[in-house]
């Protein structure tokens, strides 16, 4: 025969005050004192309803998970425990009090930062209770550091409805042209990560040609002009690859980096995009939208710009191959031609034949060979020719200069150079510093 008990009595208060002692060893005198001590709720008979100590827990629990939605609580870390099992256990607290809280790996592993005792954060819970032990604890969603909860809930919002939309699929990204010659940069020009990235692709790419599309980079005009230089360099069409750049800072400094009218313009671009976005740790929906998305600018600009000096190793490679190759077929030929001459046994006339024929053969080989030889010699020095052809020294040692102004850009007319300007002349071995006494248009 089975029994329903009915628990009418107990009210959402009872149970808040239930779920408020639990850790503190009072639960059997406050049920006592709270169910039973109103005669009109004291059972008659010893037959009266008893609760057992896994049915109140789950009582409280689900009282405590109807009665409070999922909120944001802030506070500062403490007790910070990493389980083997990836799982974060912690508690927040401030001045008055603390709770314990529980972040499960599978949701740690998505917040894109590691937690530290002692930071100040928001964090997204459940208020539950850990039945096992009667502990009153917080179920963390996400967390995000103090002051940021409103701005990353509408991160996350907008990073779901432009992933629905398919803008982050892997199937639109475009590869990365393996040689570019000209790279536009998309960035600010008074940017740290624009100096960054100039010396690396002057470093690494000396031939190739940079194109800047200045725009800010934060604030509330960013979003516009960030979305014009990039469909200006599409019109252009003058890059090989988009480089859109800044440096590192806080959420609200990259949030022009999450509008989605950003995020549309790297996805419709027919020019590639690699983004270099802040720090290694930040991650903005442009990255995400982005053909290859860098860690730093710096990773960036290393990506887009293959180093000369380790595709100079590689032509010396491929050509210590092919010579290998070469001389490994005349000794295998070389081989087989002793063998045959091993296996002759005929009359004399045959032999004498046969060693005819394989000193022909042999002639030939040799001959074969050696063409074979001189032809991939022939294009290991064409190779070497395009490369020496590539680079910018090469004009300088024939007398030619390179004329810059005070800030580095270059003077290529004399309406760059007025009179009294200075002007820097770098030569093959060294540069010269200029005054310019006057210009002299050709006729």
């Amino acid at each position: 025969m089975s029994i329903n008990y009915s628990w009418n009595f107990v009210d959402k208060h009872d149970l808040l005050r239930i779920a408020k002692v639990l850790k503190h060893g009072k639960v059997s005198r406050m049920v006592s004192s709270t169910l039973f001590d109103d005669p009109s709720t004291t059972p008659p008979s010893f037959e009266a309803p008893v609760m057992s100590v896994s049915d109140l827990n789950a009582a409280v629990r689900s009282q405590l998970e109807r009665r409070f939605p999922v909120l944001w609580v802030e506070g500062e870390i403490a007790q910070l425990t990493l389980a083997s099992s990836g799982h974060m256990y912690f508690s927040l607290k401030d001045a008055g009090a603390q709770v314990r809280c529980a972040l499960f790996r599978t949701r740690a592993v998505r917040l894109g930062w590691q937690p530290r005792q002692g930071d100040k954060v928001r964090a997204r819970v459940q208020v539950t209770l850990y039945e096992a032990r009667g502990e009153f604890q917080l179920t963390v969603e996400t967390l995000v550091k103090g002051g940021l909860g409103a701005l990353y809930e509408r991160f996350l919002s907008l990073k779901t409805e432009l992933e629905a939309a398919g803008l982050f699929d892997a199937a639109r990204k475009q590869a990365l042209p393996a040689f570019p010659r000209t790279i536009g940069i998309i960035t600010s020009p008074q940017a740290a990560a624009l100096h960054d990235v100039m010396t690396t692709l002057t470093r690494r790419a000396p031939y190739a040609r940079l194109i800047l599309y200045p725009t800010l980079v934060q604030g509330t005009e960013a979003t516009a002009q960030i979305v014009q230089a990039i469909h200006a360099a599409n019109h252009h069409g003058q890059a090989d690859v988009l480089l859109l750049c800044r440096g590192g800072g806080s959420l609200e400094d990259l949030w022009s980096f999450n509008e989605a009218a950003v995020v549309r313009a790297i996805a419709d671009s027919r020019l590639p995009i690699i983004t270099g976005v802040g720090h290694e740790t930040d991650t903005t929906l442009a990255d995400l939208a982005a053909d290859v998305r860098a860690p730093t600018p710096t990773a960036a600009a290393e990506l887009i710009a293959p180093d000369k000096t380790r595709l100079l190793s590689l032509v010396e490679g491929q050509q210590r191959h092919l010579q290998q190759l070469v001389l490994r077929r005349i000794d295998d030929a070389g081989m087989k031609l002793d063998g045959y001459a091993a296996r002759l046994r005929s009359p004399a006339a045959l032999l004498e034949r046969q060693q005819d024929r394989l000193h022909q053969y042999q002639t030939r080989l040799k001959l074969w060979s050696q063409r074979a030889l001189e032809r991939e010699q022939r294009r290991l020095s064409e190779f070497k020719l395009r490369l020496q052809a590539l680079d910018p020294n090469q004009p300088l040692k024939r007398g030619y200069a390179l004329i810059t102004d005070t800030q580095g850009h270059l003077v290529d007319s004399i309406t760059k150079a007025p009179p009294t300007s200075q002007v820097q002349l770098r030569l093959a071995d060294g540069q010269l510093q200029a005054r310019i006494e006057s210009v002299l248009p050709d006729a």
